[in-house]
């Protein structure tokens, strides 16, 4: 590795790393060394799909759409604006409601639809979408239809945090960052950057280098974020 390269740990299922790396700007990418080192797992839940025909669908995640059923043309309400075209191309009329949950739930108490909704979710979820559009007389239920299985860092990564030299850790979850802070309590040479207060807020009691929050919970905000801690690690 080259020795000017900042290591970049990245957290997320490898399928969301890799779109992620993508999007960095080659100038950024070529400053960081990149190593895989998912802390969950999405496997699918055998529960069956209960939707009618008329019914729509409450995305707040990509996963929630891959496993969904088909959209057929119904309605979905989605939150962040690629959860919104996966589910386009996945056969919904979509409509993006905001980047976080709570702009979803406000949205839809604000225009209510004129059908029952499904929120199709992970079996570890925030946010309580269904229970808020119910207390909203919204006629709402939730369907897990996959799960997200706790995986420890690869002996790569593990390597780099128990070294002396700065890694950059970004973090996109409450739950992943909750699973970061327990692996490492007592912190590290740990550059983390989160994606939303929420995600920042298990990371606040450890002994990091720095912690800085996207101004955004979109994979931009993200990105500049990443890019402004670089300058400032590699000016140090």
């Amino acid at each position: 590795m080259d020795t000017k390269a900042i290591p970049l740990i990245m957290t997320r299922p490898a399928p969301a790393n890799a779109r992620f790396v993508a999007a960095l700007p080659d100038a950024l990418r070529q400053r960081m060394e990149v190593i895989e080192s998912p802390l969950m797992q999405i496997t699918a839940v055998g529960e069956g799909c209960d939707l009618g025909p008329e019914d729509g669908a409450v995305f707040t995640s990509a996963n929630g759409v891959s496993f969904a059923p088909a959209g057929a043309g119904r309605f979905a309400f989605c939150v962040g604006h690629r959860t919104t075209e996966m589910a386009l191309n996945a056969g919904w009329q979509a409509h993006f409601c905001g980047e976080t949950a709570d702009a979803l739930v406000t949205h839809l108490i604000q225009s209510p639809p004129r059908r029952p909704l499904v929120h199709f979710s992970g079996r570890h979820t925030r946010g309580a979408v269904a229970e808020r559009l119910q207390d909203a007389n919204i006629t709402a239920a939730r369907q897990v239809v996959y799960d997200q299985i706790l995986i420890p860092p690869t002996s790569a990564a593990q390597a780099l945090i128990e070294s002396e030299n700065p890694v950059l850790v970004p973090l996109f979850s409450p739950r992943a960052a909750a699973w970061f802070a327990q692996l490492y309590p007592a912190g590290g040479p740990i550059h983390a950057m989160a994606l939303s207060p929420a995600v920042a807020a298990p990371l606040r009691d450890l002994r990091l280098l720095s912690l800085d929050t996207a101004a955004r919970p979109d994979a931009a905000a993200m990105i500049d974020c990443l890019e402004k801690v670089v300058q400032r690690v590699s000016l140090g």
